[in-house]
């Protein structure tokens, strides 16, 4: 059974994104997010995950790309599909002041969460599911660390699953882009053991 899970988010996008809903839409990382990346050996020396997984969306895959020039990665790299953010539908790339004035309503259906679907995009059920099933699947590798590079959605919700939590608190915990989130395993659960790194 894996120990540890290293949740890298991928290195920021431009400036003008910050507070937008950024899922399926397949932006890049900015040259100063992934400049940002260089202060992370630092960090990850005292990390050996034997096998990195990576989302396939293009900010996550210029992130190894990144991460492979400052840090030597040992072993295998894996894209896997389910690492994917979750797909806002109509409401990508708008801000939340934006989208609470056009549709009050499915903001207040958003909150309630259970059976939520994104106008156009990715029920917040089906999003679990993947996430779910990915997390189901790394934990019961033999290798000690895992290192998998993804999307502040995604980490969000593999916090609470490992730590048992409703999936709806995922809100409660910011991950910042080009930083590091770790969990440490204890069979089917898990404790948070660095957030933001």
């Amino acid at each position: 059974m894996a120990k540890r899970l290293l949740l890298l988010r991928h290195a920021a996008t431009s400036t003008g994104n910050g507070n937008r809903l950024i899922g399926s839409t397949d932006v890049p990382a900015s040259q100063a997010g992934l400049d940002e990346m260089g202060r992370l050996p630092g960090l990850l020396g005292r990390f050996s995950p034997q096998v990195w997984y990576c989302s396939p969306l293009r900010r996550a895959r210029q992130t190894a790309a990144r991460l492979r020039e400052v840090y030597p990665l040992a072993g295998e790299f894996v894209v896997d599909e389910r690492l994917r953010e979750i797909d806002f539908g109509r409401w990508e790339m708008q801000s939340f002041a934006e989208i609470a004035a056009a549709d009050p309503e499915g903001v207040r259906l958003w909150t309630e969460f259970d059976g939520f679907v994104f106008p156009g995009g990715e029920g917040v059920g089906n999003f679990q599911k993947r996430v779910s099933a990915v997390l189901t699947e790394l934990s019961g590798f033999e290798t000690e660390e895992i290192g998998v590079i993804t999307h502040g959605g995604v980490i969000r919700s593999m916090v609470c699953l490992a730590l048992g939590l409703h999936p709806a608190k995922y809100l409660l915990f910011d991950v910042r882009p080009a930083s590091l989130t770790v969990i440490d395993l204890h069979g089917a659960r898990g404790v948070l053991t660095g957030l933001n790194l």
